[in-house]
């Protein structure tokens, strides 16, 4: 698998994909679903599967000391994309100028401009851009003006309540080793 780092290291080798966003964080079942769509299209599209994250994590970079703990390192996670088969990492340094850019440009800057995305899969739960403004609806009107289609995998649900990383860090507070697992 290959990670780029920043976006002034894509190259046009590197247009052209199928792509997903997000923190991954646990790569749990929630994630697994969105990853096995992603790479279900990469095969069908015959386009490498790139996985967009952040470092810092947005939370960590507004509130370092506040910020939930991992469940995985970088190098983690990682390994547990590289496992699942996904072709490409692109870590992009979450700080001030990604904070402040709108949803709108950071479509263009980064999907557009910088993968030439094809496809984009993301969960139903997608906020992205300054103060959170972006979301799946607007990537997938900004989809149909630049000529790529954007898909979003629907929650995926546990005992009744939502998958999370949020619900696996308060079960393994809680000592319930089990219901983290599972």
């Amino acid at each position: 698998m290959e990670l780029r780092r920043g976006l002034h290291n894509l190259r046009p080798r590197h247009r052209g994909c199928v792509a997903t966003i997000g923190a991954f964080d646990g790569v749990h079942d929630g994630h697994r679903a969105v990853l096995g769509h992603l790479l279900e299209k990469s095969a069908e599209l015959g386009l490498p599967s790139v996985v967009i994250l952040f470092e810092p994590l947005p939370r960590e970079y507004f509130s370092p000391l506040a910020a939930p703990a991992r469940l995985m390192s970088f190098r983690e996670k990682f390994a547990a994309l590289e496992a699942l088969g996904v072709d490409r990492v692109q870590r992009i340094r979450f700080d001030a100028s990604l904070q402040t850019m709108s949803a709108t440009d950071f479509i263009q800057r980064i999907f557009v401009d910088g993968l030439g995305v094809r496809y984009v899969v993301v969960g139903d739960d997608l906020r992205f851009g300054h103060d959170r403004e972006g979301d799946f609806f607007l990537m997938q009107a900004q989809g149909k003006e630049h000529g790529f289609e954007a898909m979003h995998t629907a929650t995926m649900g546990f005992s009744g309540t939502r998958v999370s990383s949020t619900r696996i860090r308060e079960a393994l507070a809680n000592g319930d080793f089990e219901l983290a697992a599972q």
